[in-house]
């Protein structure tokens, strides 16, 4: 979390100190005050490890403490481009001893395990004593929910056991082990000091390992202590090797030296923004906004096909560390257009708890597919919640759409006959089994006792998004499965024995699909967002104050239910997803009445408008959404971004521009733009991969140039007309 290496015993309320690792998590009973069948059972919650962080500076005797001395020149820096946090001061003791600090710190982003601190002192007007206390802190503890359900988890005190623990030569080293999960991690230190004249001591308590260094300095010459950590958990070896796996980690990354990672992470990062990078010429606050937000997208990225991003990526404990619909629908069409590897990862790991979304469906009554878990880690279903967690089945559909999109993208056959088609079957099943032809309906296949993407509105008949989403999910499924048929039929022969799937299911599929039940008033020209949403009351926002906002901390669910009130986008992420399924008038009227009633509680939503008021025209509305997003972290706009930033609201960002004020959309595998310059900007300049092709892509009040940097040709279309772009011929318009 980016917290002091002194610690924040000194600075309470300050923030809160926190060490994460993607997918190391603990699971718990979810407690009920009343129960029924098929509730999920337990959560999960991503744990705070042991903190390899802490370095205590002892100056002459006296601890240094920013609550107690004097500070001068105080710097403290997060680097994009080299992904290092750097701090530097001049410190004053309360007894007059002044000193002259600089510390950098990474997290390695090419060596998963490693992380790695360099720590720098210069005593400025004293020759004295010096002190570095530098340990491995196992007394953690995760934060316990209270009022509000999005923070904290139902853990009670410390979890972690220490297993074992050793302390050889320069290295310190804990094995830390969950009590239910059974899972095991270690952590290892190594260090390296640059000093002239140092006695070394060793403190081993209960919960803590440390190494003291002693140190005779001398009045302008500096001190330099250099910590190597190493992290590994059970996914990476046998649990017996563990501690001795951590420490030959950390050993050798000190023989690297911290120039060596340093050097790495900076060719790492000029890889990443030469293909990820936004630059804006005109406004300097969200140009650091946007590049804030796709730092923190990249570093909290699971790159393993195991792993997921969490809703609070690792900064902090919001949500438990869960994975919601945000990765497929927020977060994987950003690495999808700039490194599709990754994407594919994020899609690999929902095939790695198939099994327990199969699992899953049985325990909900349906004999046949999968249902994904709203939110989870490890795969079971974490949410307590049902009308507003596992009643969002449009997950599957989610899902599925992103399976679609990569296709369209990539043409990775790979990932579909080893992955990607098996998932596509078994929710289609889902669906099949789910809905239901109901007469009432013009014999139509209707969906009913589910709740959409706005959780202010639950348990409902035929919400448009999801009856849209499911239609196209059966759709693509039934196309899959002819391909597969055609090309491939000895991998459709084993993805059909093993999972028992009967040759008539994929025309049931396709056929629910070209009848699903899409609910619209024809008088008022709207798409309805599900049968009963319109004959409820308008909610009364006029004599709501702001200080009930969020709805949810402040009414009881059942008076929001009752209401028209909208938490986020729902019809109106239809008409993004699904954009060509509707008319321009379509969008508009749906649009403009949606609007008016969605209170945009969840961070999810400003996104979302701001890319359909691009869309319609509405380019100012488009930019007040956007700026709601870019910052949001930064501003801490939300006043929560102590529990953890808002991933997907950070990929909103990226969506606002390149969906929005370049009008990117990409149906049946081909790019469209339709760009414009927001009015306060000189330019806007991005790139795009796309079929192994790259495009650069520059709007400026000279106009749009169109530019291929990678792959030979690429068929686009700008404004409608199609355009070809060859490597080496740029494509302007005025």
């Amino acid at each position: 979390r980016g917290s002091f290496e002194e610690g924040l015993a000194d600075c309470p309320g300050f923030s809160h100190e926190g060490n994460f690792i993607n997918g190391f998590y603990e699971s718990h009973p979810i407690q009920y005050g009343e129960s029924a069948y098929g509730f999920a059972k337990n959560s999960h919650t991503m744990l705070n490890i042991a903190n390899a962080k802490k370095i205590k500076l002892i100056i002459d005797g006296e601890e240094l403490s920013l609550a107690r001395g004097k500070l001068n020149n105080y710097s403290r820096v997060l680097d994009f481009k080299s992904a290092t946090l750097t701090r530097s001061f001049e410190y004053t003791t309360p007894n007059g001893k002044s000193v002259r600090v600089n510390i950098r710190r990474l997290v390695s982003l090419t060596e998963k395990h490693i992380a790695a601190i360099r720590y720098e002192v210069t005593p400025l007007d004293f020759s004295g004593k010096i002190e570095f206390v530098t340990s491995i802190d196992g007394n953690v503890k995760n934060l316990s929910a209270g009022d509000d359900p999005r923070v904290g988890s139902g853990l009670q005190g410390r979890v972690l056991s220490i297993e074992e623990k050793v302390i050889v030569g320069n290295s310190l080293a804990l094995r830390q082990k969950t009590k239910t999960t059974g899972f095991s991690v270690a952590c290892a230190a190594c260090h390296k000091l640059n000093a002239n004249n140092y006695a070394a001591s060793t403190e081993d308590s209960e919960l803590e390992l440390a190494i003291k260094y002693d140190i005779d300095a001398r009045e302008g010459e500096s001190i330099v202590l250099e910590k190597y950590i190493a992290y590994i958990t059970y996914k990476d070896c046998e649990e017996s090797r563990l501690l001795e796996a951590s420490l030959k980690l950390a050993a050798e990354a000190q023989m690297k030296g911290f120039d060596h990672y340093f050097e790495e992470q900076k060719k790492y990062m000029d890889q990443f923004w030469y293909r990820a990078d936004i630059e804006i010429d005109g406004n300097a606050a969200l140009q650091q906004g946007i590049r804030f937000n796709l730092f923190h997208l990249l570093q909290s990225t699971g790159k393993d096909g195991s792993t997921n991003i969490a809703a609070k990526g690792l900064t902090g404990e919001g949500y438990e560390g869960h994975y919601f619909w945000d990765t497929e629908i927020f977060v994987l069409p950003f690495f999808l257009y700039c490194f599709p590897d990754i994407s594919r990862k994020l899609l690999e790991y929902r095939y790695s708890i198939l099994d327990a979304a199969r699992q899953r469906a049985r325990e909900l009554s349906h004999p046949k597919g999968a249902l994904y878990p709203w939110r989870t880690i490890g795969g079971e279903e974490c949410s307590a919640y049902f009308p507003a967690g596992t009643a969002q089945y449009h997950i599957n559909a989610d899902i599925a759409y992103a399976i679609q999109k990569y296709m369209e993208s990539t043409n990775d056959y790979d990932f579909l006959l080893n992955y990607g088609a098996e998932i596509l079957f078994e929710t289609a099943r889902l669906w099949a089994d789910l809905g239901e032809y109901i007469e009432s309906k013009g014999n139509r296949f209707c969906i009913n006792t589910v709740t959409g993407p706005d959780e202010y509105t639950a348990i409902v008949n035929n919400n448009c998004y999801t009856n849209m989403m499911a239609a196209n999910n059966m759709s693509y499924a039934y196309k899959v499965s002819l391909l597969l048929k055609d090309n491939y039929p000895e991998h459709y022969r084993r993805i059909s024995e093993k999972i028992g799937l009967e040759e008539n299911e994929p025309e049931i599929w396709n056929e629910a699909a070209q009848r699903i039940y899409i609910p619209y008033h024809e008088d008022k020209k709207l798409y309805m967002q599900d049968d009963s949403f319109l004959d409820k009351k308008p909610w009364d926002f006029e004599n709501t104050p702001i200080e009930k906002y969020p709805l949810l901390l402040n009414f009881h669910p059942l008076v929001i239910y009752r209401h028209q009130v909208c938490k986020q986008a729902d019809l109106v992420l239809a008409l993004f997803l699904l954009g060509n399924r509707f008319t321009d008038e379509e969008k508009r009227i749906n649009y403009d009445y949606y609007e008016k009633i969605t209170t945009h509680d969840s961070s999810l939503s400003p996104c979302i408008f701001s890319v359909m008021a691009s869309e319609i025209g509405y380019h100012q509305k488009a930019y007040d959404y956007f700026m709601k997003t870019a910052r949001t972290d930064l501003d801490d706009l939300h006043g929560n971004t102590a529990n953890g930033v808002h991933s997907a609201n950070m990929a909103g960002a990226w969506m606002c521009i390149i969906n929005g004020f370049a009008g990117l959309r990409a149906f049946d595998g081909t790019l469209q733009f339709n760009p414009y310059l927001p009015s306060d900007w000189e330019k806007y300049h991005f790139k795009v991969y796309h079929n192994s092709c790259l495009i650069d892509v520059t709007v400026n009040k000279e106009g749009i140039r169109y530019e291929l940097l990678e792959g030979d040709e690429i068929s686009i279309y700008h404004k409608g007309s199609n355009v070809t772009l060859r490597k080496g011929n740029p494509v302007n318009f005025n």
